[in-house]
Formats: C-alpha cells, structure tokens, sequence
C-alpha cells in the first residue's frame, strides 16, 4: 500500500488527512442501488464497481451496501457472488404512517464477493419487507425501497463495531441513506464526512413525514449546514423543506461534498440548485478497465482471427442467425454502425434509426438495447426498424460482456446519439476498445472525446443532435475512415462526405482514428486517474467536514 501511495500528490493528501482528522481514509461505506455484477441496469453499477476497485487498489477497506433486488434468492447468484448470511444482524422495527398506524419491518442482511469487491446486502425477512427490498426490478417500488435501505443503514451503523471514515452514497437513491447515515452518527458524537456522487438527477419530491423518523428514519435534529460562505445551523426539517421536498436538493445541501461525474453536468446541477454551492464540488469521471488486449483474445476465440473485418462479418451473421430478443435484420452490409443503451427517449436512438436514410446502404446499424419499460418508445423504434428492414437489427436479449466487447470492437464507429447524458460511460469504453465514437454535443459527452475538429490525436468528433443530416454524414464518413484502414484501401478516403474529414486524412496519410481513441482512454479514463479523482474528492469532504466542527 505505502509503495503505491509514497508520490508528490499522495502525499500532500496524508498530510492534510493526517492534520484534519488525525489519520488516513482507512474504511470506506460505498452506498449504491447498482453493483455491476450483482445488480445493474446502466452505467451506475459499473462506476460504483470501479470505485471500489480503484480504492482497494489504494489499499483502503471497501464496503458496498446494495438492496438485495431479491438476486439471494437465485441459487446463480448465490454461487457468483458467494452469499452468505451475515450471523447475528436481525433487526425488526416500525414505521409510523400519515394515517397514524404502524408499518413493521423485518430486515436481515448477506455478505458476498463480485469481482474482488466485497458488499453487503440487505433483505427482508418477511413478506411485506421483502417485498420491497427483494423486488428484482431495481428500481420498482422505489421509495420504499429506498426508506427500508436507509433504515437498514442505521441499523448496521449500530451492528458493527468499526464505523468508516468516509460515507460514499451515488445518486438520490442511496443519497438519503448517506445523510441518515451522517446526522444519526453525529448524534452519537461521531463526525464521519459524506461525499454525494451525482450520475443522473431524478429530483423526486416528498413532503417531510417520508423522510421523517417516523418513515425512513431521519433525526430532525440542530447540526451544522453549509450555506455558501460558513456553515450554519439548521434543523434537518428546514433544510428538508427549503427544497420543497426535493430529494436531490436535500442530499447535495447536507453533503459535506458533492461530485459529479462531468464538468458539464455539474454545471447542471449548480444552475439548479446554487452556484454557491460550486466550492464543495469535484468531478470525478467514470472509467473503464475495458482493453483491446482482452477482446482480442476474445476474438481469437470466437473468430480465430483479430481482424476486425472478420470479427465485424461474425457479429452480423451472429445476430442475424441467432434467436432471443431482437427486430430487425442485417442485409447486405460488410460495415457497421453500433450503439448501446437503454430504450428511452434519452438515448435518441431514434435519431440514429432515421439517419440511416442519408447514409451509404452498405453500412448497417446494430443496436443493443437495454428495456427498461418504455413502451412508447420501444414500439416507435420497432416501427422505425420496420420501415429500414434490412439496414438495421436491434437486440433486447441480454449479451454477455464478452459478445458485447466483440460487436464494439467489429463496430467502424461508436455512435452516441443521446439527447441528454451527463457522461457517457459508453463512450469511453468504446475508445478503450479502438473504435472512435461519433456523439451527441450534450452534457458530458464532450469530456469524453479528444474531437478530431481540434487535434490530430483526435478520437472522434461532436454534432449537433438537431442536424439529422450533419449525423448522418459525419458517421458516415468516420465509417469510411476505419474502413479505409481496417482493409488497407486508401481509395475509400474519397468517399467521405465531409469535406473537413476528408481533407483531415488527405493530409494526415498516417492518422490512425482507432490508435488515437486507445491512447485518450490511456491517458485520461483508467483506474489510476479514478483513484486520485476520489481522493482529492474525499479530501475536500474531509476538509468540509473539519469546517462543520470549528
């Protein structure tokens, strides 16, 4: 540990660790709803999992909390994750409602591994607990399942018998949890610093009794807030109720640090909430351990070949022939456009769909999907789908990662066609893997991309999601541009559309997209760039968390 920590920057962080709170950040409470590998809808699982290994990898002691989603009643996951029952932590307790009756709970709680990183989960012990905590759908009956998390927290926070030095909550849905967490252990004479990590605002409202010490376990009690020049006192009701209710506001006002995971979004979130709020914030960007090493081994497996033209050729007769979940077909295209996400009105897929009209018939578009339940959507890109029979297949059928790795390696280009995204985790993965991404110039998709408009190093480029037109032509034309390499045909360059792209490449005959979108993941999203992202992250918690006390 001390190998890896003796640098300039490091420290200068156990000085001031050592000078703020008399020692290091040893013990970290990583509060989430998704886990990759355990429980995951979108990018949030795979973040918070790269926080907990990038941290371990520091040599601090990492503990995720996560709802059960009912995945302990799977023998699969039980053997996965090696559950098991945590001996000892059986709490019963009530809740009082707004009709004046009171609610049981019967909670309990397991312990297992996923990919290294331990964390604990929390289940119910009855039908009507269970029912909420264990539901699979993570996020189906939300607000309840968040106040018995919460409560469970509290709980545990009185179980053990070492408490951590840093609280990590992600999103609103741990958030209330993490503030709970924080004013409940101050109420017992303990300061331990909270920092909140914001990947997508959802900025639910409740009155105050949701969130009360009658419901989900909130102390309304005097402790200290920041309010933009010193901290003050309030109680916890005030707060809760000069946000009207809101949640988010709620957890970034009582945060002793707020981060986000772009400078674009957190601008966002401060011309939302106060930019008064921007000392006590910090990015912290999402990264991958993605490589093109793995998946060419991947390939090899698979394909018995690396080149990405005859991955490329086994991907489309892949889906084509294969069964599941999917609609759609790929008919005589040899290059292919890929995209992946959830069907929602977000991720603008329908825009890449329509695009497909001004872009070249040999290229085809394959999409993978993740639905999440949005049946307005899902039937307008199946009607889309329908009207381009043959240019486009879109799978809902869950792929394992290393098929997934595959159809981004084969892929010409990467294309992030979102009307709104505050990162864009898909992005960089994609780069990891040596494919360039064409993106959406929205929240913090620009942070992800070295644009090829600016540098020579570029690794992909931006466009205006309005411009239907200007998509499909860029895409095209960065299509042009790795097949021209992928197959050693330079010819290909002059039939790209874009005259600035074509130019580029005329004069650059050595520019290689693919190379220069390995080398900005490289540089910019890996494991070692997230742990000193965290660090100075949970420095400046710390820092506001010694302020609270003066």
């Amino acid at each position: 540990m001390l190998k890896e920590l003796i640098n300039i920057n490091s420290l200068r962080l156990i000085i001031k660790y050592y000078l703020l709170n008399g020692g290091l950040v040893v013990k970290v409470w990583l509060l989430t709803f998704e886990l990759d590998g355990f429980a995951r809808v979108g990018g949030l699982g795979r973040a918070v999992s790269m926080f907990a290994k990038a941290l371990s990898r520091r040599g601090l002691e990492v503990t995720v909390f996560i709802p059960s989603h009912g995945r302990h009643l799977s023998e699969e996951y039980r053997r996965r994750c090696s559950l098991r029952v945590v001996e000892g932590f059986v709490v019963r307790g009530f809740r009082r409602g707004v009709d004046g009756n009171l609610y049981p709970y019967f909670i309990g709680a397991e312990e297992g591994f996923v990919d290294g990183v331990r964390f604990v989960m929390f289940k119910g012990l009855d039908y009507e607990t269970g029912r909420f905590l264990d539901s699979w759908n993570i996020y189906e009956n939300l607000p309840e399942k968040v106040c018995l998390y919460s409560r469970a927290l509290r709980h545990w926070a009185d179980f053990v018998s070492e408490l951590p030095d840093i609280i990590h909550s992600n999103d609103w849905t741990s958030g209330l949890a993490g503030v709970l967490l924080r004013i409940y252990l101050e109420s017992r004479g303990y300061r331990v610093p909270h920092i909140h990590s914001i990947h997508l605002l959802s900025s639910p409202s409740f009155p105050w009794h949701y969130a009360s010490e009658d419901w989900c376990g909130l102390l309304n009690t005097l402790h200290k807030v920041w309010v933009g020049y010193r901290h003050e006192l309030r109680m916890t009701q005030e707060v809760w109720d000069s946000v009207h209710g809101n949640v988010d506001g709620f957890i970034i006002l009582e945060a002793d640090a707020v981060s986000s995971n772009s400078y674009g979004y957190l601008r966002e979130v401060l011309s939302r909430f106060g930019t008064w709020l921007e000392p006590k914030t910090c990015v912290i960007y999402n990264v991958t351990d993605w490589s093109v090493s793995d998946v060419e081994e991947v390939a090899t497996k698979y394909v018995g070949s690396r080149s990405r033209v005859n991955v490329r050729r086994y991907v489309i007769d892949f889906f084509n022939r294969s069964g599941g979940f999917k609609h759609g077909e790929l008919r005589n295209v040899d290059k292919l456009i890929v995209a992946s996400g959830r069907l929602t009105w977000q991720k603008g897929f329908d825009l890449l769909v329509k695009a497909l009209d001004y872009i070249d018939n040999s290229i085809g578009l394959l999409i993978s999907g993740i639905s999440v339940g949005d049946k307005g959507f899902e039937e307008l890109i199946n009607r889309l789908v329908s009207e381009r029979w043959g240019r486009v297949l879109i799978t809902t059928s869950s792929i394992p990662e290393d098929i997934l790795k595959l159809i981004i390696y084969s892929a010409n280009v990467y294309v992030v066609p979102s009307r709104y995204e505050p990162f864009g985790l898909v992005s960089i993965e994609a780069q990891a893997l040596g494919t360039p991404v064409v993106a959406s110039n929205v929240g913090g998709l620009p942070e992800t991309i070295l644009d090829i408009r600016y540098s020579v190093e570029g690794s992909g480029t931006l466009v205006s999601i309005d411009d239907l037109w200007g998509l499909a032509s860029t895409v095209e034309s960065i299509v042009f541009a790795t097949e021209a390499r992928d197959t050693s045909r330079p010819e290909l360059i002059y039939r790209i559309k874009v005259d600035w792209i074509r130019d580029l490449l005329l004069r650059n005959p050595y520019l290689d997209l693919r190379l220069n979108a390995i080398r900005w993941v490289d540089k910019k999203f890996r494991i070692d760039n997230l742990s000193e992202a965290l660090l100075n992250c949970y420095e400046k918690a710390k820092l506001y968390s010694y302020y609270s006390t003066l």
